[in-house]
């Protein structure tokens, strides 16, 4: 999602109702609350000129969408810092980049790991990142981890283009899957299965890392549902860079299963919430492609000797020489 900024806007199109159109206050009210609508590394206004009318329309009933639940009793952020805390959700965990930023994922399978695209590319050029420089820690906290491997490959939606001027497209493919390089045994890590997406008012969890809490995972529960509209829900879950790619948990049978994962944060009505992506078909195209694509080898040299930052991929071997980034402070 301190880390890299990784985030994209919210924009998923609708109609303004023509009750709310022909009433002048409200139309004021709009007005004002547009202006201090602010959506994450978009200022509202230069973001509200660039998007068509069907957009600029969405954007204001978006603001001020009606019938919305909110969630007065949600609970609070509880850093998991104990093994015993981190167990039962062992399976979520740091996705270090090369050094140059981190998100949160979730191990979907002894060797696949569920996490945000947009994650995988470089912001500053929207070049993907290299497999090899991306390496997941299973239950990191302090140092410490259930299980860490290197990436051999992954996949993201068929549809995700960083450059996309479709918002609506952009933010409902942000869904990639890592192939780990070695399966993370069930003893050690359990992966976490899927179920359908909530509904609106329903109580979710949420683990996560984030700027602010990079070296220990937190645990929300409960969070809710406040609004869904097509594949987007927004969420009263506590967010912040980094948290991209974490999954949001629906309760079933008295264990977790993932319903749907983070891809960005934005202020809405208000009051700042977590935009999530039901998964649905989505995620099984993702693990389609995934299936019959290439594989892409390491880049490692034989006998090159890493360092233990360079092991857990907090720095890659050409970064030696450079100073320390901010988002692994």
């Amino acid at each position: 999602m301190g880390a890299r900024p990784h985030a994209c806007p919210l924009t998923v199109p609708c109609r303004l109702s023509r009750a709310t159109a022909a009433r002048p206050l409200t139309i004021l009210r709009l007005v004002l609350a547009l202006r201090a609508a602010k959506v994450l590394n978009c200022p509202s206004t230069a973001a509200f000129r660039r998007q068509g009318p069907i957009m600029r329309w969405f954007l204001i009933w978006l603001i001020l969408w009606p019938g919305v639940a909110t969630a007065t009793d949600d609970g609070s952020l509880t850093r998991l810092l104990t093994r015993e805390e981190t167990q039962p959700w062992g399976g979520v965990g740091k996705i270090n980049i090369g050094g140059s930023g981190f998100c949160t994922g979730a191990l979907i399978a002894p060797n696949q790991v569920l996490t945000a695209a947009h994650c995988l590319f470089f912001p500053r050029t929207g070049k993907p990142v290299p497999p090899e420089d991306v390496h997941f820690l299973a239950g990191y906290r302090q140092g410490d981890f259930l299980a860490h491997r290197r990436v051999r490959r992954y996949a993201i939606h068929r549809d995700y283009r960083p450059g996309e001027v479709n918002r609506e497209v952009l933010l409902r493919s942000d869904i990639a899957v890592l192939e780990l390089e070695a399966p993370i045994s069930a003893n050690a890590v359990k992966v976490f299965e899927r179920v359908v997406r909530p509904r609106k008012g329903d109580a979710v969890s949420l683990v996560s890392y984030a700027r602010e809490r990079a070296h220990a995972p937190s645990l929300q529960e409960p969070c809710h549902v406040l609004s869904l509209q097509g594949r987007v829900m927004l969420l009263s879950c506590d967010v912040n860079f980094g948290s991209s790619g974490a999954p949001v948990f629906v309760r079933s049978d008295a264990r977790p299963k993932i319903a749907a994962l983070i891809s960005a944060m934005m202020v809405w009505q208000g009051r700042k919430v977590a935009v999530a992506i039901d998964l649905r078909a989505a995620l099984d195209e993702v693990l389609q492609d995934l299936a019959v694509s290439d594989a892409r080898s390491r880049t490692t040299r034989p006998g090159e000797t890493l360092s233990l930052r360079e092991r857990m991929g907090l720095a890659t071997p050409n970064q030696r020489q450079t100073s320390r980034p901010p988002e692994t402070e």
